[in-house]
């Protein structure tokens, strides 16, 4: 691994979006010290491995897999802006998942004690980091509800209305692994279900962007779907 290379100092921004200009100038001189370049397809930690450092991506996409009954479970893909691997900001913890590099990409990288020093002369990473843990805790409440839902197409729907209300915008920049970690659904078959929704026009697939052409009808088939699904449990 090689450091990117340096900048000079500015002030931390938004813990939920990607790294600002001013941002990736504070991350810029701590590189020299910290910084880490990835490959994709590059395992970052495996599950079982002693957690010693956790990563705060520059830039790139990393997703995070978890192994259930003999097959791989997508948990979530970081970007950057992101920390991962938070256990080893942790004493005594292991990994209990597994990151991998699905582009290139750059971090830092901090054991427990330099990551300590570093919040102590960086106060604002420090409270971007809690209030990512906060938005996580979060987020991990809306994933429960979501994927104790029996009905493929109800959890699929029910996420993205989540989404688009949780942005404010029809335009989703997320990829059908990172839609699959939310719903707890395999790959294939987010795509298969994204793809039924195109073709009755609740949506449109650009790139890895899902732009939601009308949020009203969204929101009409999901309260239906969610009336199908009581019905259901009823019986």
């Amino acid at each position: 691994m090689t450091s990117p290379p340096t900048r000079a100092p500015a002030s931390l921004g938004s813990p939920d979006s990607a790294p600002t200009s001013a941002e990736l100038e504070v991350f810029g001189q701590l590189a020299p010290r910290f910084g880490c370049v990835f490959r994709a397809g590059e395992v970052l930690y495996s599950e079982g491995d002693p957690a010693d450092r956790a990563f705060l991506l520059l830039s790139g996409r990393v997703r995070v897999v978890k192994r259930v009954r003999q097959a791989e479970r997508s948990v979530s893909v970081a970007r950057a802006g992101e920390l991962l691997g938070e256990a080893a900001l942790l004493t005594g913890h292991v990994r209990t998942q597994t990151a991998v590099a699905l582009s290139d990409g750059t971090a830092l990288a901090f054991d427990r004690p330099s990551f300590r020093e570093t919040v102590m002369m960086y106060p604002a990473l420090g409270a971007r980091v809690c209030e990512q843990m906060i938005s996580r805790v979060r987020d991990s409440e809306d994933q429960l509800e979501v994927i104790t839902l029996r009905d493929t197409q109800c959890r699929i729907v029910r996420a993205l209305v989540k989404l688009a209300r949780a942005q404010q915008g029809a335009v989703l920049e997320l990829s059908p692994i990172e839609l699959s970690a939310r719903v707890g659904l395999d790959v294939d078959t987010v795509k298969r279900t994204v793809l039924r929704l195109r073709e009755q026009h609740y949506l449109r697939i650009v790139g890895e962007k899902i732009e939601i052409l009308e949020r009203d009808a969204l929101n009409q088939l999901s309260t239906l779907l969610d009336a199908k699904e009581e019905l259901r449990g009823a019986t």
